[in-house]
């Protein structure tokens, strides 16, 4: 299994507080339990001797893996593929429903929410206003989204044995505390993780929503097969999930990739600036508009409708998408030299948008002699769910068959 795919400390500490995760740690699955599960999801009803072949065991051995399968209720005889009595010729399907999982990507207006089976297919998905009101509220309606869920697929919620949950917050890897949560109202300082473990009576992770982000460009997005790679999200906020050698890098206290942060000097540069998070003023949405206003541009036009001018040639937009073409490359030139990636993702509403894109790669060439990809996210404003979903269904498989 891949270094990222859980994040092992708050297992641990999930394992602590769940009894049921308490007792699967303590029976450790059977060894090749999880290839052969594998192979059922990547093909199907198979027989004896096929998943024998599949998995490089002897067909007593997969009879041993099918039976404690079927004792857990996660396969099925789907019956004789060739019409001949026999136990050799009966076919084992896995059930993708026997267990499910959980995604949460929340966010400080909405939250998008997300059930999937085993091998990974959404059974229901919904976006929903963020509840204000604090960390009851918000907990409360967490699990409200839960039970909808699975109302909606069709399955009792008890089959959800696992959650992985996306906030806009600095999340500390040991004890689960969230810290630089602005756009989370009481929320700093709290232990969501306990509360939401908990209510949801299942093990939860809880991750920063740009690292996974991160996690579903990987896994199904622009950032397949690397290992080395930095996720930089552009819209309202401004955040960076980053991976070293295929492990997320989240810090002492889950504040790694906080760019928001990033110190770069600018005619606003102020020691209030500074600690509100200058970066973030200058390229985020806010610092845009009061960019194109400083030119003489409309104060209350949106950033949506400032590169619709640049395409159609304003100057003023233009010359407002150039400067901050700049100032993102700056920003990207920080993380190269820290972390090394070999690829750039931007996304967020306006990290994806080309035009921005051509010209933080042509700001990036002259400013840095090595080149370094960038490309835009093509999972778009569903990273965030996708990267739960798929840290979610990861530590499913994990806790029920083993480790890869």
């Amino acid at each position: 299994m891949e270094d990222w795919q859980i994040n092992q400390a708050p297992r641990e500490r999930q394992r602590a507080v769940s009894g049921s995760a308490k007792a699967r740690a303590s029976d450790s699955p059977p060894r090749h339990l999880r290839q052969l599960v594998e192979v059922l999801i990547d093909s199907g009803a198979l027989q004896r001797p096929a998943l024998a072949k599949r998995v490089g065991v002897s067909k007593q051995t997969v009879s041993e893996l099918l039976s404690v399968l079927e004792q857990r209720g996660l396969v099925q005889v789907a019956g004789p593929l060739n019409g001949l009595p026999g136990r050799s010729s009966l076919s084992y399907a896995l059930r993708p429903d026997a267990a499910l999982a959980l995604g949460f990507d929340i966010g400080g207006t909405k939250i998008a929410a997300a059930l999937v089976d085993l091998r990974g297919a959404v059974l229901a998905e919904t976006v929903v206003p963020t509840a204000v009101g604090g960390l009851d509220q918000l907990v409360g309606q967490v699990v409200d989204l839960a039970e909808t869920l699975a109302r909606s697929a069709g399955v009792q919620r008890f089959r959800v044995q696992a959650c992985a949950v996306g906030v806009p917050a600095a999340v500390n890897p040991a004890t689960g505390i969230l810290n630089l949560a602005a756009n989370l109202p009481g929320l700093e300082a709290v232990d969501l993780h306990a509360r939401l473990t908990k209510a949801l009576n299942c093990p939860v992770s809880i991750e920063n929503d740009v690292n996974l982000a991160l996690l579903g460009e990987v896994a199904s997005g622009s950032g397949q097969g690397k290992r080395d790679i930095a996720f930089v999200a552009l819209g309202t906020g401004v955040g960076a999930g980053l991976m070293v050698n295929g492990r997320l890098l989240r810090g002492a206290n889950g504040g790694a990739g906080e760019i928001a942060y990033l110190p770069l000097p600018d005619h606003r540069t102020t020691a209030r600036s500074l600690a509100q998070g200058h970066f973030e003023t200058i390229v985020g949405e806010a610092g845009i508009r009061e960019a194109f206003a400083r030119r003489g541009g409309a104060a209350d036009v949106s950033v949506r409708a400032i590169f619709d001018l640049a395409t159609a040639g304003d100057t003023r937009a233009l010359q407002t998408i150039d400067e901050l073409a700049g100032h993102v490359a700056l920003g990207i030139v920080s993380l190269i030299a820290l972390v090394d990636p070999e690829l750039v993702v931007l996304g967020g509403s306006v990290g994806a948008r080309p035009e921005l894109i051509e010209r933080v790669q042509a700001e990036l060439a002259a400013r840095f002699e090595r080149p370094v990809p960038i490309v835009a996210s093509n999972t778009g404003a569903r990273a965030g769910l996708a990267g739960a979903l798929e840290m979610a269904r990861r530590q499913l498989m994990a806790d029920l068959f083993g480790e890869e």
